[in-house]
């Protein structure tokens, strides 16, 4: 055994063994090395099955990867092992509000809440379910608390950015995308939230930089980017380019007859008026199959401006 052979051999605890192999999956999982981080609990779980932090912390690798109903089954154990576990259910919630169920996951931020009121992240996401309901002032009193208990990401100062907007409170919602963006200058969360209020405020060539930057960061999940993109390009008479933005988002989005209004209007101003009235006529079914008949109106005055060879007034936005 050569110069080490007088020394003891290595025996250590079973205790430490397990936690090196614990502490093995939480370095992968927050190194985003999520596969990996699950094989390791995995091992770890068949020997330790009633660990709920090990079973929520696998529950969170498979919830970063999209795997949310397996997700949901490691969080749904470890809560009924450890049913005073707070932070099972933070992240439970934030898991059901991705998969639609915005009353279980409004249920589960409420517990959170109510296990540990000084938990940031707890309120944080429970605006967002407020948020997702259209709750908006419920939203923004969680927000509040959320930045008030510490919480000073990007992410939270641009939800609230756009909750303001949606509260009308646009000044507000101004210094909180410009700390969003101070903090992260490539938050999406904070460009897509700063480029919504500029359309509001018709300052349409800055929001187009803001979707630019938006897009750029991740095209394939950038569907409602393109839309209003497009809208903004309308808003400025580049129908080229909106028409370009507005056959993406369409081929991606064909059930939304908001694009093809907006299309609609691309198309009129590069004066193809047949195809124009084809996207009115599409747009049409769509709102009456949802009985929307304020929508519904505002495309039957477009097709009367397109036939009678008026400009089309894009709706507001």
């Amino acid at each position: 055994m050569g110069a080490f052979a007088d020394e003891p051999s290595p025996s250590p605890s079973p205790v430490p063994q397990v936690e090196a192999t614990f502490a093995r999956g939480e370095e992968l999982f927050r190194g985003r090395r999520y596969r990996e981080a699950i094989a390791v609990l995995d091992a770890y779980l068949a020997e330790h099955p009633r660990d709920a932090r090990a079973l929520v912390m696998r529950g969170d690798a498979k919830a970063s990867l999209d795997q949310n109903q397996a997700a949901l089954r490691d969080y749904n154990t470890a809560l009924g092992i450890a049913p005073e576990y707070e932070y099972g259910y933070v992240t439970r919630c934030e898991t059901r509000l991705q998969m639609d169920d915005p009353s279980g996951a409004l249920a589960d931020c409420n517990t959170a809440v109510r296990l540990d009121a000084s938990d940031p992240q707890a309120y944080e996401d429970r605006a967002d379910v407020y948020f997702q309901q259209g709750a908006y002032t419920a939203a923004l009193a969680d927000y509040d608390r959320s930045i008030a208990h510490g919480q000073a990401g990007a992410y939270v100062y641009a939800a609230r950015c756009d909750t303001q907007r949606l509260l009308g409170r646009r000044d507000r919602a101004a210094a909180d995308c410009d700390a969003a963006l101070t903090i992260d200058p490539k938050s999406r969360r904070g460009l897509w939230a700063r480029g919504r209020l500029e359309l509001t405020e018709h300052r349409e060539a800055n929001a187009i930089g803001d979707f630019n930057a938006y897009i750029a960061l991740k095209p394939e999940a950038s569907n409602t980017a393109y839309y209003f993109r497009g809208a903004a390009f309308n808003r400025l008479g580049k129908f080229s380019q909106a028409r370009e933005d507005l056959d993406l988002y369409v081929t991606r989005e064909p059930a939304d007859p908001d694009g093809y209004v907006e299309r609609a209007i691309a198309r009129a101003g590069l004066a193809q008026t047949a195809a124009a009235a084809d996207d009115l006529g599409i747009a049409l079914k769509g709102y009456r199959k949802a009985a929307d008949e304020e929508a519904a109106a505002r495309v039957n005055a477009l097709l009367k401006a397109l036939h009678d060879g008026a400009p089309l007034v894009p709706p507001p936005l």
